[in-house]
């Protein structure tokens, strides 16, 4: 009896391989200084002037439209949240309490384009943070906005660059409590990147084994 293996090629196989798109990650670096502070624990020994830096990521496939307004909000990567204050660190609250943080993109809304942070896809809302040496949650607001011809659409992709106050009608950027901000910041810059991933996942052929009998 001799035994022979037969490798049966999927119908897929035969052709070229099959892509499966995979969504890209982005990072947003908004950068700035303090105007004013006031907020103790570890944040007592932050002076005006020092810098803020604020970093976070999100997915372009992970987002949510809103149905009343021109506006699209991209769930934040509480993992990849990283802010510093002169040094000192704020923490992102893990889960967020009101549920998930956005990073929300604003076309034409009305007549203006931009970005905030919020809970709330329509309009801004604060998210929550912790201060180290503090137990008390805390509220960061972020917003910022352009005249509309600054951003093409609601896809993140198609923002990606960097922003300053060229052209800039208004910015909010604060941490505090009970809507009374602590600290207040100075927007300086933006940058939005779409971070190198492969575009493309190969999947490879699916063989099928058989075994033929022969006497």
């Amino acid at each position: 009896m001799t035994n022979r293996i037969v490798a049966v090629a999927a119908a897929a196989a035969l052709t070229a391989p099959a892509l499966t798109t995979l969504a890209a990650p982005v990072e947003v670096t908004i950068r700035g200084v303090v105007e004013s502070n006031v907020i103790r624990g570890s944040h007592q020994v932050v002076q005006t002037n020092d810098p803020v830096v604020t970093t976070f990521r999100v997915d372009t496939n992970n987002f949510v439209d809103s149905p009343g307004f021109p506006t699209r909000g991209y769930a934040i990567d509480l993992a990849t949240f990283s802010m510093t204050v002169g040094g000192a660190a704020v923490s992102i609250a893990d889960p967020q309490p009101f549920g998930p943080a956005y990073f929300i993109l604003r076309n034409n809304d009305p007549a203006v384009d931009g970005f905030f942070i919020s809970r709330n896809i329509d309009v801004p809302q604060p998210i929550t943070v912790n201060i180290p040496g503090l137990t008390a949650d805390h509220e960061f607001d972020f917003l910022v906005s352009y005249p509309d011809t600054t951003i093409p659409s609601l896809d993140i992709a198609d923002a990606a660059g960097d922003y300053d106050f060229t052209g800039i009608s208004l910015f909010n950027w604060t941490i505090g409590r009970f809507g009374n901000p602590g600290a207040l910041y100075t927007y300086e810059t933006m940058t939005i990147e779409v971070i190198p991933a492969p575009a493309t996942l190969l999947v490879a052929p699916l063989f099928l084994i058989r075994r033929r009998r022969h006497r």
